[in-house]
């Protein structure tokens, strides 16, 4: 368990932030609003990991901004292979402990859910990556990022919920009527 020092301290009010900027991006349905929202979040959750020297976590997350960036402008497949090339680069270059293949992996799905057209196929894509990476800081015990992680999962389910679920409910009501 880390000692309560002031780079602890800082890393966790910095998830605390991610963890509401990444709340909200799952509440858009507008592709450029969720990934404007992402880029700020990973910019907090990479300068986390790097103040907890976690530093393949926070090199993946680094690459994952400008992924986000990528992904604002478009889905164009090449771009995926080229962060998963990347990502596996950074894990080959950066690999420390085991733990380091939970965030790998987790990320891979991620990278997999940012290229893809369809929002709602993404929004489930997006839910396995969230719990793959969720399971990563029980493990390096980072609390506010599991905490972060739990809310971007309800956030994902409730945005899911919002566009896909009760709008079907809606749609079948009014066909029934």
């Amino acid at each position: 368990m880390p000692e309560l020092t002031l780079t602890f301290i800082v890393s966790q009010i910095l998830m605390f932030v991610a963890m509401w900027t990444d709340f909200l991006s799952m509440q858009f349905k507008n592709r450029k609003y969720i990934f404007g929202a992402l880029i700020i979040s990973a910019i907090l959750i990479s300068a986390h990991y790097f103040l907890l020297d976690k530093t393949t976590a926070g090199i993946i997350v680094t690459i994952s901004v400008f992924r986000f960036i990528t992904c604002y402008f478009t889905t164009n497949k090449k771009y995926l292979y080229l962060f998963l090339v990347l990502n596996t680069l950074a894990l080959i270059f950066s690999y420390t402990e085991v733990y380091d293949l939970i965030i790998y992996i987790g990320l891979f799905v991620f990278i997999i859910w940012n290229f893809q057209k369809d929002n709602k196929k993404m929004r489930l894509i997006m839910m396995l990556g969230t719990a793959i990476v969720m399971s990563y800081n029980i493990f390096i015990f980072s609390p506010m990022w599991v905490v972060a992680e739990g809310s971007f999962l309800l956030s994902h389910m409730i945005g899911y919920y919002r566009y896909y679920i009760r709008k079907n409910k809606l749609k079948n009501y009014i066909i029934e009527q």
